[in-house]
């Protein structure tokens, strides 16, 4: 039944309906904005990628990944807020780099030294690819930023107060990330590749090739298994490695150094043997009875060997 309005009422209806806002009587109001997926700007770790393309760094690696909670909490820090915008450089001669890093820049066996930062200005320091004049190796850009965000985040450390805070170091380098200055190069690299690969895994994006450090990663990834993501990330770039050290010493006592020790070595076969020895000797420590986790399925990866790599790493 149509409603019937008198004329005053008629007039009234059609003054509301003239002056609805902000949208006509009748229509549906504004769709919200859809959230567009992430998709990340490098679909391949071999793209390449220039100083202007710092951003985007910042953008992967606060992306999805394991580690995205723990990166953007370095990034919400104070020093974040004087992060230089163009923190990265493609620099064509070593003169662009300052005297006391130039050092690093050295033929490494048959691998070239590519990239290193600055933590004290949060600057990273990359050479061109081979070939190239003003870019490099996306991949490669990615894990030199991921050394730049590890702990402690464009802050040096003095020998002196490293050792009161964390024990005995592998450097006396004020400038190395906590993680890599108390378990050494092995672990250190090794951690940081094992980061930027499953930043790229958990993004799509494939990785450029083999990497330089694959006799490094395979002990790392064994122990992220052992003491949990969580325990390793905080450890990595929140400093949190004296309850690192902590939780290894409680499994295997001080021989976990042995590991450490191989696998700086390159000797990633004996590395994982040993890992594996002290597994085994962990558990039957804790007899038969009551629960405790059987040893990673790490003895396949000691019986094969692991190619090297040979292009570039930082």
């Amino acid at each position: 039944m149509n409603p019937v309005f008198s004329a005053r009422e008629e007039n009234r209806v059609q003054m509301y309906l003239r002056e609805s806002a902000p949208w006509e009587l009748g229509d549906p109001p504004p769709a919200r904005p859809i959230a567009q997926p992430y998709r990340p700007p490098f679909s391949s770790g071999g793209e390449f990628i220039r100083k202007e393309d710092a951003g985007k760094l910042l953008g992967i690696l606060s992306g999805p990944s394991p580690y995205q909670n723990y990166i953007q909490r370095v990034m919400a820090s104070p020093p974040a807020s004087v992060l230089p915008k163009k923190f990265l450089r493609i620099v064509s001669s070593l003169n662009e780099v300052p005297e006391y890093l130039r050092a690093r820049f050295v033929a490494d066996d048959d691998k070239i030294v590519g990239g290193t930062i600055d933590r004290r200005t949060g600057i990273i320091y990359m050479v061109p690819a081979p070939g190239r004049r003003t870019d490099t190796r996306f991949e490669f850009a990615l894990h030199e930023a991921v050394h730049l965000f590890a702990h402690p985040f464009m802050s040096l450390v003095d020998e002196k107060t490293f050792q009161a805070s964390y024990g005995r170091s592998c450097t006396t380098a004020p400038d190395v990330g906590t993680f890599q200055r108390k378990y050494c190069r092995g672990f250190g690299e090794g951690a940081t590749q094992v980061i930027t690969e499953q930043i790229m895994e958990t993004q799509g994006i494939v990785k450029y090739r083999e990497s330089p450090y694959a006799e490094l990663t395979p002990p790392v990834l064994e122990l992220i298994k052992i003491f949990s993501l969580d325990r390793f990330a905080r450890a990595y770039f929140w400093g949190a490695v004296n309850e690192f050290t902590q939780a290894m010493e409680f499994r295997w006592g001080n021989a976990w150094q042995n590991v450490a020790n191989l696998t700086a070595a390159g000797q990633t076969k004996l590395a994982l043997a040993e890992l594996n020895k002290l597994e085994i000797a962990y558990i039957r420590r804790r007899g038969p009875k009551g629960d405790f986790p059987t040893p990673s399925p790490i003895q396949k990866y000691a019986q094969r060997g692991i190619k090297h790599g040979s292009e570039i790493r930082g």
